[in-house]
């Protein structure tokens, strides 16, 4: 407004409109909190699709830490536009992340007030993979990891109550060996990303539980999987066939172990055994994803310090069976 009509509107003692160009105050009145791998995340937002998205993400699990609710404010604008936003591009500055699609697909997280704000368009919302993927799920696990818990590139079982940590390169049978042993009496916790608690002194890890992820050729290995459609997580992913835990009466399940055993994976072998792996390899390896989150990285290396307390294996296997067997011994024996 000008100056002449800021005058008017004064001498006439009318309310003064301003708009909202930057929608800064657009009401964020719908939300709900919900707790993926038990912890509390309040997703607040002006969309009711976006909760249902959240409930499709998180719905299946409950409340197990007693932590500061993660906040993660969304908003959803118009447009015309049907097509699936780009994949976004992250930044990271100190406690600041950046994860931007374009100019109005974004998010920005603060790690130190454990909050992100999220702008998409329906475009984005309407491609719900896509939304879940790249950004909600995407920021409620970064503040999670962020305030409470260090996430780890690995599988995780349990037989008695002793853990067993499963870690490895991608394709070092992570997958399919955590769920042999979960078919093998074993209880299954994840088959990738464990998360190590904070301030606890009972390694204790949490996981999803409720599903498992197999590359196609696992078809080959466990019967119940032929005839399932593939799936490629959010047209990125590599394509994979997704089995509920719930669909499997036999299969114990829980969301959490304490690790007591961290075993490496390495397949196609002249020799099945268990050897020792060096502590100092398998820090570098759960470093790697950290060491890009400086201002959590200090948290997070105390938390691997004490893990890798433990001792590390390597099992070197070709037959499944054997493997799992394996396992089994060095949970019940200590080697």
């Amino acid at each position: 407004m000008s100056t002449e009509q800021l005058k008017f509107a004064w001498l006439r003692g009318e309310q003064l409109e301003t708009g909202d160009p930057t929608l800064a105050r657009t009401p964020f009145s719908l939300s709900k909190t919900f707790y993926p791998l038990g912890f509390p995340v309040t997703v607040s937002t002006n969309c009711e699709e976006v909760l249902t998205c959240a409930e499709e993400s998180w719905g299946s699990f409950t409340k197990l830490f007693d932590t500061e609710p993660v906040q993660i404010n969304i908003g959803v604008a118009s447009t015309d536009s049907l097509l699936c936003p780009p994949t976004p591009v992250c930044r990271v500055r100190d406690h600041l992340l950046t994860n931007i699609a374009d100019g109005e697909n974004f998010a920005i997280s603060d790690h130190s007030l454990g909050y992100s704000l999220v702008w998409i368009t329906t475009a984005a919302l309407n491609h719900r993979d896509y939304f879940r993927y790249f950004f909600l799920e995407s920021c409620a696990m970064g503040g999670i990891s962020g305030r409470s818990a260090t996430g780890i590139h690995g599988a995780c079982v349990s037989l008695n109550g002793t853990g067993i940590l499963l870690c490895g390169d991608s394709g070092a049978g992570k997958t399919t060996l955590s769920y042999a042993c979960a078919r093998a009496g074993f209880t299954y916790v994840t088959d990738d990303g464990s998360y190590l608690l904070h301030g606890r002194d009972d390694r204790l890890v949490v996981g999803n539980c409720c599903q498992v992820r197999f590359r196609p050729t696992a078809e080959a290995l466990f019967p119940e999987l032929r005839g399932r459609d593939l799936m490629e997580r959010a047209g990125v992913g590599k394509p994979s066939v997704e089995l509920s835990t719930f669909d499997i009466a036999q299969i114990a399940t829980s969301n959490t172990a304490h690790v007591q055993r961290i075993v490496f994976l390495k397949r196609n072998v002249a020799t099945q055994e268990l050897a020792p792996f060096p502590t100092p390899v398998a820090r570098m390896y759960m470093m790697q994803q950290i060491l890009c989150m400086p201002f959590t990285a200090q948290n997070h290396s105390e938390a691997i310090d004490d893990l890798l307390r433990l001792g590390v294996y390597e099992l070197r296997y070709n037959d499944l069976d054997w493997a799992v067997e394996r396992l089994e011994t060095l949970a019940r024996e200590g080697c």
